[in-house]
């Protein structure tokens, strides 16, 4: 199924860009759908410590959804605000903007626009043109095995929550393993096509250097690593973050915040609303669990790649303090490379550095797990782009993604000590 090319103005698009953290408080119409009717989103600037205190100890009451997790002065938030709420977030006399008036009417046109270009796609040439359902990503997956049987096989890491396989393709026949997967938090849908992007250049690119790189490495790679929440995102829910376990009333949990390394140390919440909920343990959700009993399975991991949207960082391990690893200088060596090698492509600029100081504390997280149990070169990939459109990328910018982020991935395996 091929969806709308998101044909939104940067405000309109960026508006969309929800958190889940109390959509469970929403009323959800007969159709399951649920509504933001005459739901507000508002960038609040940052100015000094009682506003940021007025902002943090009414965010619960008031319902607000976070875009933007860096709660600190100086910076700007974007949140969603429901209607009943909006003068008493007034009566806070803090500095803001209002991005959107009405987020229903931002989502029916999404929504129109997708209606309107729906079609069967088959055509391998045309898939990265649009964004595409769960169970077209599945067959395009294994018509990709199907035609490149001496190349390629199918792999699995296990089944989600609700039972979905969390599928991947295997390439290559070298000693030294690579693992990468996109679509851990839901409603990230270019990562899901920046992965596939880079299978078809493994399968079937014009890069001279692929021979070569299929000799050295095996590569590992599961394009949705959490399908039931990339359904929901589909079905009744577009900006879904999480999985698709029930906590306390409030759907899902914070897959990666809930990896069994320094786990609720900092950077991820108890709150089972929230969207960054860490589960009520290390490793209760089965789609982390999978992935990193894969991680275990595989005798040489020299690299493990979890990629998101949207802020433009590769970003290295550590997530959970602010204190570097021995090994940072390394890691972000490649990183570095990474970047540079992308931004020559389209002129795009990456950040690179670690998750704590880069984005932000974040603990339990997959790339820090994947750095305790000894992967050289673990990185947490944050595509295209810096909130214009967010999690709302247009579809024409999917191919433009995915020619540079081939070419970050090459100055990655050209650079690896193995």
């Amino acid at each position: 199924m091929k969806l709308s090319l998101f044909s939104l103005t940067a405000v309109v698009a960026l508006s969309v860009l929800l958190t889940p953290a109390s959509i469970s408080a929403l009323p959800a119409p007969s159709n399951g759908v649920v509504s933001f009717n005459n739901h507000r989103v508002v960038r609040i600037n940052v100015r000094n410590e009682a506003e940021l205190k007025a902002l943090t100890d009414n965010q619960d009451s008031l319902g607000f959804d976070y875009f933007t997790h860096e709660k600190v002065i100086g910076a700007h938030i974007d949140i969603r605000i429901p209607p009943q709420s909006f003068s008493k977030f007034q009566a806070l006399k803090l500095d803001y903007s209002t991005l959107v008036e009405n987020l229903q009417t931002v989502l029916d046109q999404e929504k129109h626009e997708n209606d309107q270009y729906q079609q069967v796609y088959a055509a391998a040439d045309t898939w990265f043109q649009g964004y595409h359902s769960y169970a077209d990503h599945q067959s395009w997956l294994s018509t990709q095995i199907a035609n490149n049987p001496g190349k390629a096989s199918k792999i699995s890491a296990g089944k989600s929550f609700q039972s979905r396989d969390q599928a991947g393709i295997k390439i290559g026949s070298g000693p030294n393993h690579v693992v990468f997967h996109g679509t851990q938090h839901a409603r990230e849908w270019i990562s899901t096509m920046v992965v596939e992007y880079l299978i078809d250049q493994l399968l079937k690119g014009t890069d001279s250097r692929v021979a070569g790189y299929l000799q050295k490495y095996t590569f590992h790679i599961i394009p949705i690593m959490n399908p039931d929440g990339f359904v929901i995102t589909q079905t009744s829910d577009r900006m879904h973050r999480k999985n698709a376990q029930s906590n306390g009333g409030c759907l899902g949990t914070d897959t990666n915040r809930n990896w069994g390394f320094k786990w609720n140390t900092g950077g991820s919440s108890s709150n089972p609303c929230a969207d960054d909920y860490m589960g009520p343990s290390a490793f209760s959700s089965p789609e982390a669990t999978n992935i990193a009993a894969y991680l275990r399975s595989l005798p040489k991991v020299v690299s493990y790649i979890d990629f998101h949207s949207y802020s433009q960082l590769w970003m290295v391990p550590y997530g959970y303090t602010g204190t570097r690893p021995g090994t940072y200088t390394y890691m972000n060596g490649l990183a570095q490379k990474a970047a540079a090698a992308l931004r020559a492509v389209n002129g795009v600029s990456f950040t690179t550095g670690d998750i704590y100081n880069t984005i932000y504390p974040a603990s339990g997280s997959s790339t820090d797990y994947a750095y305790s149990i000894g992967v050289t070169a673990p990185f947490a990939v944050e595509l295209r782009d810096t909130g214009r459109y967010g999690f709302s990328l247009p579809a024409a910018q999917i191919l433009p993604s995915g020619t540079e982020t081939w070419a970050a991935f090459a100055a990655i395996l050209d650079n690896i000590q193995v």
